[in-house]
């Protein structure tokens, strides 16, 4: 199995659309789960100054406290907002390193860095019982009022032996006010910054965590996991629990500049298939082309699509 079977995908679209569309949607960064202080959330980053605090936080008071960072040569503050992380939350066991190869090449080298974390705690009294793979841009988050139900579900997720691999669905997300008509930024947490999310599912698009010591490995995107064998019965929807992955890959014009440079250069030097980061290469191509101006196009086509 190299993805979800479409039934489940189904389902997935489904309750999203219903619990975005309903009363119980709710945007929480307030919860928290114990059972994610053995877990490892795995994170590789490039010129991401705008968000990566803000994501360490938000998984921080979610409850990780195991992070492995790789940075893929970032100029940027990224590096020393890491820093800046690691010692004000000085309870969270960070490890961060530098990535000096600029190929883009996301599945082995989040592989690696798990692999890695898993051997380096293997001798803990708690070793890692769960892999989490996130971008910068990717936030766990909470989106509903039942948020007791949703702790409890999630905490039996991780508990459950047969559980091996956690489905989230992205929730394509834009950091603007339908106020003021303006872009935002991050406040102190997601309850308080002014963004806006999908009202429906317009493209379905899985991202997984899966569990530790079960030959897993991610694949690439970390859309899903090579080497899964167990069929449905070690699937578990995160959005049926009113989880979802809220992604802001777009956030400002200088941002996107730098994601689509940083982005190109790395599938070149990774040789990879023109097909593999298509649409990254088509946004780039009209850049190229068309300077700033397609860049404001692309980013208002993006909030548009949340609002």
């Amino acid at each position: 199995m190299h993805e979800p079977p479409e039934h489940f995908k189904q389902d997935c679209i489904a309750r999203f659309n219903d619990l975005r569309s309903g009363a119980e949607w709710e945007i929480h960064d307030d919860i928290f789960i114990p059972a994610l202080r053995y877990a490892a959330l795995i994170i590789l980053v490039k010129n991401s100054e705008d968000i990566i605090y803000e994501n360490l936080k938000h998984h921080y008071k979610l409850g990780f406290r195991r992070f492995f960072i790789l940075d893929n040569n970032s100029i940027d503050q990224t590096g020393l907002l890491i820093l800046s992380f690691k010692k004000e939350y000085q309870d969270a066991d960070v490890f961060y390193a530098t990535d000096y190869n600029p190929a883009h090449r996301q599945a082995i080298k989040t592989g690696a860095m798990a692999a890695f974390a898993g051997s380096y705690l293997h001798s803990d009294p708690h070793p890692i019982d769960w892999f989490f793979p996130v971008d910068a841009d990717e936030f766990i988050t909470c989106c509903t009022k039942n948020t007791t139900n949703a702790v409890h579900e999630f905490t039996n997720f991780l508990e459950d032996s047969k559980a091996e691999v956690l489905v989230f669905n992205w929730a394509q997300s834009a950091l603007f006010s339908k106020k003021t008509r303006e872009i935002t930024s991050f406040s102190d947490g997601l309850s308080t910054t002014d963004f806006n999310t999908w009202n429906s599912m317009k493209v379905h698009v899985t991202k997984v965590a899966y569990r530790a010591n079960r030959q897993l490995t991610p694949n690439e995107g970390n859309h899903f996991v090579d080497n899964y064998h167990s069929g449905e019965s070690g699937l578990r929807s995160m959005t049926a629990i009113g989880f979802c992955l809220l992604h802001f890959p777009m956030r400002s014009i200088e941002q996107l500049r730098r994601k689509l440079v940083d982005g190109v250069n790395g599938l070149n030097a990774a040789g990879h298939h023109p097909s593999m980061g298509g649409h990254w290469r088509y946004y780039h191509k009209h850049y190229l082309r068309r300077g700033d101006a397609a860049l404001h196009a692309f980013l208002m086509e993006h909030i548009n699509g949340c609002i």
